[in-house]
C-alpha cells in the first residue's frame, strides 16, 4: 500500500513535468513569435499556439480533443477571460506600470526624433 502511494506520487511528479513542458514550450513559441513582425496577425498566431498548447495537454491527460470540441472549447474560453481579468486586475493594482511604459515610449520616440532631425540639418 505505501509503496503504491510513493510510485503513484513519482507518477503524478513525472506526469506534471511532461505538461508543464508542454505549456514552457508553447509559451517559449507564443512569446517568439509575437516578438517577430507579423504583419497584423498577432492575434491569429496567439490563438493558434494557444489552442495548439491545449491541445496537447488533453492529449497527455487523455482526452481527445476532437471528440470534445464543444467542452474544451468551452473551458479554453472560460480559462482565457479568467486570466484576462486576473492580469487585468492584478496590473491595475500596480497602477505605476502604464504611465512608466507611455513615459518611456514617448522618452525615446523624442530622442529618436530629435535625433533624426540632426541628421536632417
Amino acid at each position: 500500500m505505501f509503496e503504491g502511494a510513493i510510485a503513484a506520487k513519482l507518477a503524478n511528479k513525472y506526469f506534471e513535468k511532461d505538461i508543464f513542458k508542454i505549456i514552457k514550450k508553447r509559451a517559449l513559441i507564443g512569446a517568439l513569435l509575437m516578438a517577430l513582425p507579423d504583419f497584423g496577425f498577432g492575434g491569429f498566431i496567439f490563438i493558434a499556439v494557444l489552442w495548439n498548447m491545449y491541445s496537447k495537454i488533453s492529449e497527455k491527460v487523455g482526452i481527445s480533443f476532437s471528440e470534445n470540441k464543444g467542452k474544451l472549447i468551452g473551458l479554453g474560453f472560460v480559462v482565457n477571460i479568467a486570466v484576462a481579468f486576473i492580469l487585468d486586475f492584478m496590473l491595475s493594482a500596480f497602477f505605476f506600470i502604464e504611465p512608466f511604459i507611455v513615459y518611456a515610449q514617448f522618452y525615446l520616440s523624442g530622442k529618436m526624433f530629435v535625433e533624426s532631425l540632426k541628421q536632417l540639418k
